[in-house]
């Protein structure tokens, strides 16, 4: 296998909406090419992502750390998450705010926000709510133009929509969660991440604490927002429906004749007809169904 042929097989598996473990495989294998073939950290990092997407943290930390000895500002920014969250079992706030700061200092909005939280939260640094605020404002002025899938816009615009709200101006913050929703919907239905999920049932949540749910025009992800409560929803993709329901008292799912531990789990893995329900979200019809 050449360069070129290793590229080319990452570009085919770029275009599949739902890779077998197969075609996982042979993904893995072309990045650890490419890795030792051209010694190019944007390989060392994207191969560390896909074991972060499968929560395989110990060689995504592997991955980020011969990265980052390459001098990735990338690496960088997603070593500060494995230490601010401890998802490889070991949380070091001090190393978080390390190198968010690097990255931040590098231009990556992901840290930059990032450090806006931990001065919120006084994370390995005096708590400075104002300095938040500051530093959250200004992460939005960089990344409110941007169309590119992977920038931070939907977890930057919920931050301001939360203070515009504690600053009494809900009807902007409202907008902001929206923007937010339909932007997070994008990037899911091309990288089902799961991280993404859980950003998306915050953004959810805090949209219909402002304004009221309607039951009557729902989509896919507004069920973030039913989801712990009972009921059952018809979703027909394609003239076939689909029944999925909500147990009473339980954070279960049940779709298609099969069980999800949650509403979070089964977007990450129900499918309609072997195609991810999030790569078909905006081509599916939700309708409550009266029991």
């Amino acid at each position: 296998m050449t360069v070129a042929d290793a590229v080319n097989v990452l570009h085919t598996y770029y275009d599949l909406t739902n890779p077998d473990a197969a075609e996982n495989f042979a993904y893995t294998e072309t990045l650890r090419f490419l890795i030792e073939a051209t010694k190019d950290p944007k390989y060392m990092t994207e191969l560390a992502w896909h074991y972060c997407s499968t929560k395989r943290f110990d060689l995504e930390v592997k991955y980020l750390e011969m990265a980052a000895e390459c001098g990735s500002s990338q690496a960088m920014t997603e070593l500060g998450y494995v230490w601010y969250y401890g998802q490889n079992g070991e949380q070091d706030p001090v190393k978080a705010f390390r190198y968010f700061s690097k990255g931040a200092e590098a231009g990556s909005l992901w840290s930059k926000y990032k450090l806006a939280d931990m001065y919120r939260f006084g994370m390995a640094v005096e708590k400075d709510i104002e300095v938040y605020r500051r530093r959250i404002r200004d992460a939005y002025e960089e990344v409110k133009k941007s169309r590119y899938l992977s920038a931070p816009y939907p977890e930057i615009a919920y931050r301001l929509a939360d203070i515009l709200i504690e600053e009494g101006t809900p009807g902007p913050a409202t907008d902001l969660y929206q923007r937010a929703k339909r932007f997070m919907a994008q990037r899911l239905s091309v990288e089902p991440f799961w991280g993404h999920f859980e950003v998306m049932e915050r953004i959810i949540r805090r949209l219909y604490g402002c304004i009221p749910f309607d039951r009557k025009h729902l989509d896919f992800y507004d069920l973030f927002s039913s989801a712990g409560s009972p009921g059952v929803y018809s979703l027909t993709w394609k003239g076939r429906e689909y029944r999925l329901e909500f147990p009473e008292d339980d954070a279960a799912v049940f779709f298609d004749g099969k069980w999800f531990r949650s509403f979070t789990e089964f977007c990450e893995k129900a499918e309609i007809e072997g195609e991810k329900c999030t790569a078909v979200y905006d081509e599916i019809y939700v309708r409550e169904v009266e029991t």
